[in-house]
C-alpha cells in the first residue's frame, strides 16, 4: 500500500514546497488608480464641457451668456438714443450692487472655509500624501473662489465707468464696456459654481467629486440655454441700422 501510494505522496509534497518557492507578484491597488482616475475625469468633463459651449458660441449659436450680452448691449443702444440716463444709472447702481454682494459673499465664505482648511494642514505631517492632496484641494477651493470674485467686482468697475461714460460719449464704446461686464458677471458665476465641486471633492472624496462634476455638467446644460423670449431680437449693428 505504501509504495502503491509513494507517487501520489511525493505528488503532495511536489505541491506544498513548490508553493512556498512561488513567489507571487503583489496584487495592483485598484482603489487608488480608480480615485485618480475619478478626479481625472471630472476636471476633463467640466473642461469639455466649456470647451463646447465657447465651440458653439463662436458658430453662431445663441446661448444664455451670448443672449444676456446682446440684451445688455441691445439696452445701452437704447439708453443712449433716448437719452434715458435716469433710468440708465439706476439700472446699473441695482447692478453694481448686486456684483459687490456676489463678490463679498464669495470673500467670506472664502475665509471660513481657509480657517478651516488652514488648521489640518498646519497639524499634518510634511510630506503626507492625504495632506499634499488637501493642498491640492485647498488650492482649486481658493483659485476657483478668488476667481468669481475677481469678475464680480471686474463687472461692478466695467458697469461704473458706464455710468459716467453715457451722457459724455458718443460711439459704441459703453455698449461694448456693458457688454463686458455682462460677460464677467457669468464668469463670476460660473466659477462660484465650480467651486462647489472642489468643495465636494475636499469633502467627500474623488468619487463624490465625479458625481459632482457629473451633476453640474446636468445643470450647466440647463441653465445655457438661452431664453425663449430673446430668441427673435435683433442684436448689435442690426438695431443700430434699424433706428
Amino acid at each position: 500500500m505504501f509504495i502503491a501510494h509513494k507517487p501520489f505522496f511525493l505528488f503532495l509534497n511536489l505541491l506544498y514546497y513548490g508553493s512556498h518557492a512561488i513567489v507571487f507578484p503583489s496584487p495592483v491597488p485598484i482603489l487608488p488608480i480608480a480615485k485618480h482616475a475619478s478626479a481625472l475625469c471630472s476636471v476633463t468633463i467640466l473642461a469639455t464641457y466649456h470647451k463646447r459651449v465657447q465651440s458653439k458660441e463662436r458658430s453662431g449659436i445663441l446661448t444664455w451668456k451670448k443672449a444676456q450680452e446682446n440684451t445688455r448691449q441691445d439696452w445701452s443702444c437704447y439708453v443712449r438714443e433716448t437719452e434715458g440716463w435716469l433710468y440708465a444709472v439706476q439700472t446699473l447702481r441695482n447692478a453694481i450692487t448686486a456684483n459687490t454682494f456676489l463678490a463679498t459673499t464669495v470673500l467670506s465664505l472664502l475665509t471660513v472655509i481657509s480657517g478651516r482648511i488652514w488648521d489640518i494642514i498646519r497639524t499634518g505631517s510634511p510630506g503626507d500624501i492625504g495632506r499634499n492632496k488637501l493642498i491640492l484641494q485647498f488650492v482649486s477651493i481658493s483659485s476657483c473662489m478668488l476667481s468669481s470674485a475677481y469678475q464680480f467686482l471686474q463687472s461692478a468697475r466695467l458697469m461704473t465707468h458706464a455710468g459716467f461714460m453715457f451722457p459724455i460719449t458718443k460711439g459704441t464704446k459703453v455698449d461694448r464696456l456693458v457688454r463686458k461686464s455682462q460677460t464677467c458677471q457669468w464668469t463670476g458665476l460660473r466659477w462660484l459654481y465650480l467651486s462647489l465641486s472642489a468643495i465636494m471633492w475636499t469633502v467627500g472624496g474623488d468619487f463624490l467629486f465625479l458625481l459632482s462634476s457629473i451633476g453640474l455638467v446636468i445643470f450647466f446644460s440647463r441653465i445655457d440655454q438661452p431664453p425663449r423670449e430673446v430668441r427673435d431680437i435683433k442684436h448689435g449693428e442690426d438695431y443700430q441700422n434699424e433706428i
